[in-house]
């Protein structure tokens, strides 16, 4: 007798559905500010001003923040109302979280009230009640400034949704952070597979020509034509320290750069020379960054040396304005004046220019 065994085809099949049921909500923000804040709400006496918001022809929810600065009930107070401009259907579901508040002309928080409340219209804030501020206090709190911002964040909970769960798919695996910087950083003198020599300060430095010619148009003409260099794969740096040229090199094989408080002015002209202008442009921001009375006068020379325009105006700007008579007293602008006489006469003009006319 043979062994009973289940019968597959008469298995029941199972179907399994997943729901969820949450209350759809929405958020609505709203910044009004009120400027001259005393002499408009002298103006406005008892009557009441409102925003609606969403600013929008398509919302099917919006909203009124109606603002008295001398409410009915008590002119020695503000009043505040929240209202929703909305189907009266929908006026009696809702149900809101809402939070107001006041604040000065420096965005400093000085009243706020908040709760959930259902239904709408809500007064806010009114009459002489325990949630009031008084008009007095209130032109105190804005003082100086004299300006009111009052913020409304709204959460509203319309209606109640239930849906079906889709399947999650299994998610990636993560994608390996990029590693081009490191790999080419390894390259860095690297003797084995470089194909030039550079001799910087006695030192010989491996480089790559197809990597200079990419990132210097100056090494891409030199390695171009016939020349020496490229006929003997020997470049010698002239006017360049050792130091400065390497970060130079890692910049030009890495993008990164990280000696700018150090040698910004020297890595700057290496950066000119070369033709590297997303390395000069680093420099000259750091250098302007750090420009001072002290160091005004060598800025201004650095400036002129390597015809930059941008720094120059920069530089100008900055000694013709209040800082003018400390940079004169400087060592640095006494040597200008005898070496560079007509940046002296430059940054005189920018000076006058400055000056109106009376």
């Amino acid at each position: 007798m043979s062994a009973l065994c289940p019968n597959r085809s008469n298995q029941e099949t199972v179907q399994r559905d997943h729901y969820v049921t949450t209350i759809k909500g929405q958020k609505y923000e709203l910044t009004w500010a009120i400027n001259r804040f005393s002499a408009w709400s002298a103006r406005a006496e008892s009557r009441h001003f409102f925003v609606k918001f969403p600013n929008s022809p398509v919302a099917n929810i919006r909203w009124i923040l109606v603002f008295n600065p001398k409410s009915r009930t008590d002119e020695r107070y503000c009043a505040v109302f929240l209202r929703l401009f909305s189907p009266e259907d929908l006026q009696r579901t809702v149900q809101i979280t809402y939070d107001i508040a006041l604040l000065d002309y420096k965005s400093n928080v000085f009243y706020r009230t908040g709760k959930t409340a259902s239904p709408i219209p809500v007064t806010v804030r009114g009459g002489a009640g325990g949630n009031a501020i008084k008009r007095e206090t209130l032109l105190e709190k804005l003082s100086p400034g004299d300006k009111l911002v009052i913020k409304c964040t709204i959460e509203a909970h319309p209606e109640i949704v239930t849906s079906a769960v889709k399947e999650f798919k299994t998610s990636l695996p993560e994608a390996l952070p990029s590693s081009f910087s490191k790999d080419l950083e390894l390259l860095i003198g690297d003797g084995k597979f470089g194909d030039l020599t550079m001799m910087v300060d006695g030192e010989a430095v491996q480089a790559h020509k197809c990597i200079l010619t990419a990132r210097s148009p100056v090494f891409a003409a030199m390695f171009e034509h016939a020349m020496q260099e490229s006929v003997e794969n020997c470049v010698v740096i002239e006017d360049v320290e050792l130091t400065v040229f390497k970060a130079l090199l890692r910049y030009i094989y890495t993008d990164k750069v990280t000696c700018l408080d150090t040698m910004a002015q020297e890595l700057y002209a290496a950066a000119d020379k070369y033709g590297i202008s997303t390395l000069k442009s680093l420099c000259r921001n750091s250098i302007l960054e750090k420009l001072c009375p002290e160091n005004a006068a060598d800025t201004l020379k650095l400036a002129d040396l390597h015809s930059d325009l941008e720094m120059k105006r920069y530089t100008l700007a900055f000694v013709s304005g209040s800082v003018a008579i400390k940079v004169t007293k400087t060592a640095g602008w006494q040597d200008m004046a005898k070496t560079h006489p007509h940046l002296v006469g430059e940054a005189f003009e920018a000076l006058a220019a400055r000056i109106p006319f009376r």
